[in-house]
């Protein structure tokens, strides 16, 4: 991750409405709007039917907390976003569909194999998230949108671009949610970088469970491999928590291991008692269930660095 500025345009002043982002000093231009606005979108944006990729974002009816993202490519998006919608039926059909991403290139040198290459890229990054599932029916090749080397490097730039901008946007598709924990850059190796936070490491530990936590640069609450969860869930379990460990262990982030339930690559949750609720099977308080090592609670800990905060002179 590095610092970057970017741009969103509001159409209508409406920042739920149609959106146009764009990185400073970029070629990559993204359009967010409803399903229901793509007529207006085509009508004021013609650069909308040019090639590029394009993902199609809503809810799984029969799991309340799955996102569902296709994503796609067209050497005429905006043609192809018609037939989707036309479609009731058929392989072309995408019921679940409420929102959009339109990913286009502003100097207009984007190719169809250039598409094909980001889209492959993107299928792939989108799938190392387990909260969200792909539900296209072909996924690329190895060989999908094979370029030249320049091409490549600039199509690899394009795939960073458009993680950034549709997390901007507000999904976060393609956020790492498993694997090892960024690595902390030094604040004196770079002054742009946030404070290493993620040097506390808390623990949870209890009957059939023994955990160990750490805060990534963004927020984020990470439960590191090899952590083991309580096999066994209580009737209190908030149902999402049910869902996702279900689906961490379709993924393969967990692992049932004899009595216990084994994290095989660290997880990112979103807040720290989520964190304290999958491992434990239960609702949870995180806040003051994760603690440092001299014993002092999460909450202790924030509140430290609060005081901290406050304690700093204004530069």
């Amino acid at each position: 991750m590095k610092p970057r500025s970017i741009n969103i345009f509001l159409l209508d002043g409406d920042p739920n409405g149609i959106r146009v982002a764009q990185i400073s000093m970029s070629t990559i231009q993204a359009i967010a709007f409803r399903r229901n606005q793509l007529r207006r979108v085509r009508e004021a944006f013609p650069e909308i039917e040019r090639p590029g990729v394009y993902i199609l974002i809503g809810s799984d009816d029969n799991q309340a907390d799955q996102q569902l993202a296709y994503i796609g490519e067209s050497e005429g998006i905006g043609g192809r976003l018609s037939t989707h919608n036309s479609n009731e039926s058929g392989r072309d059909a995408k019921g679940f569909w409420t929102d959009t991403v339109v990913l286009i290139s502003k100097d207009e040198n984007l190719t169809k194999s250039h598409a094909r290459y980001v889209e492959a890229c993107l299928i792939r990054s989108a799938g190392s998230n387990p909260r969200w599932t792909l539900p296209n029916t072909r996924m690329p090749s190895n060989d999908a949108g094979k370029l030249p080397l320049p091409d490549r490097a600039a199509m690899d730039e394009f795939v960073d671009q458009t993680k950034t901008l549709v997390g901007a946007l507000g999904w976060d598709v393609f956020r790492e949610m498993r694997g090892r924990a960024p690595q902390m850059i030094p604040l004196e190796q770079d002054m742009l970088q946030p404070e290493p936070i993620a040097s506390a490491k808390f623990f949870f530990r209890g009957e059939g469970f023994s955990a160990e936590m750490v805060v990534g640069p963004s927020g984020d609450f990470i439960v590191q491999a090899g952590s083991k969860a309580r096999l066994r869930t209580t009737s209190t379990i908030p149902r999402g928590t049910t869902t996702l460990r279900s689906t961490l262990l379709e993924k393969g982030v967990l692992r049932e291991d004899g009595k216990f339930l084994l994290f095989t690559s660290n997880y990112s949750f979103s807040s720290v008692s989520a964190a304290a609720a999958a491992v434990i099977g239960a609702s949870a308080n995180g806040r003051i269930l994760w603690k440092l090592p001299d014993g002092s609670t999460y909450a202790d800990w924030e509140s430290g660095l609060s005081e901290k905060d406050a304690a700093e002179p204004t530069k």
